[in-house]
């Protein structure tokens, strides 16, 4: 009996860690979508030392869809529709979306609805513009972005047409809504973990994730906008905090140093194309 006892023992133990294995690496795969393009015919904006006078910079709108088990995320919803077939010019942008996500969806045989979550990096109009077109989906957002949006003074010089996100948050009311708080392990197992970074806006934020195969990537949201960011931490014209985006700079790298991980900063076109076109994708 303490025999039959103990192997019963053992093979409880077996299936609880077999099912800890399981649950610690479901299938994890990241696909790269157009979301649009961007010329800024004044580069300058990207550096308020005074940087880059008289250049011009060509750069994309990218968001990801990321398979975890059986839920899809979007991280990011690029450009609004307005801008399809384009090109817009205002100011001195000179914006286009070629093909809106839920098109690109289908060539993957995924309609809107199949989408369980949208995640944003932050409000703007760039990586928030088709964020209705998902009726199933929760929205995920830091609580800083939330509450920053609610004042209506920074919201008018920062962020997006609140309408936007109208099929999820009703006046006070937030439907289909997780309101996060800082870095959060979004599935509780390590495969996605957003990253708080204020400083272009005060509830921006990157994604770390963990593929199976190709190991950890780091999606930058708007933390640097191109290479030359990066490198020399330039802080754009418009962001919210000179100080706080030079301080999220160094987390981020951080966090990229002690993971090992792949930067892919979200508008810089070089780093977009070290990805799988898709409708391949990395795991």
């Amino acid at each position: 009996m303490k025999q039959f006892i103990t192997s019963l023992a053992f093979a409880a133990l077996s299936a609880t860690a077999a099912g800890a294995v399981h649950a610690a690496a479901p299938d994890v795969r990241m696909y790269r979508l157009d979301c649009g393009h961007m010329t800024l015919g004044d580069k300058s904006v990207l550096s308020d030392a005074g940087l880059y006078r008289g250049q011009s910079y060509d750069i994309v709108m990218t968001c990801y869809l990321i398979k975890h088990g059986k839920d899809w995320l979007l991280w990011d919803a690029g450009l609004p529709k307005k801008y399809l077939p384009g090109p817009v010019v205002e100011g001195t942008f000179t914006t286009a979306l070629d093909r809106t996500i839920a098109d690109q969806l289908r060539d993957i045989g995924l309609r809107p609805e199949d989408i369980t979550y949208v995640a944003v990096s932050h409000a703007h109009f760039d990586h928030a513009g088709q964020i209705n077109d998902f009726p199933n989906a929760t929205l995920i957002i830091q609580r800083a972005e939330l509450d920053a949006m609610a004042d209506t003074e920074k919201a008018a010089s920062h962020y997006i047409d609140a309408a936007l996100f109208s099929s999820h948050v009703a006046g006070k009311d937030l439907k289909r809504v997780r309101v996060i708080d800082g870095d959060v392990d979004l599935f509780g197992d390590g495969t996605l973990k957003t990253i708080h970074t204020p400083g272009h806006t005060p509830g921006s934020m990157a994604l770390l994730l963990k593929l199976n195969t190709a190991g950890y990537y780091a999606l930058s949201g708007d933390q640097w906008h191109i290479t030359e960011s990066h490198e020399r931490q330039q802080v754009p014209v418009w962001n919210y905090d000179h100080q706080q985006t030079i301080s999220s700079g160094k987390k981020l790298d951080n966090v990229i140093a002690q993971t090992r991980a792949t930067l892919v900063i979200e508008h810089e076109p070089v780093d977009n194309r070290k990805l799988p076109a898709f409708p391949r994708f990395l795991d």
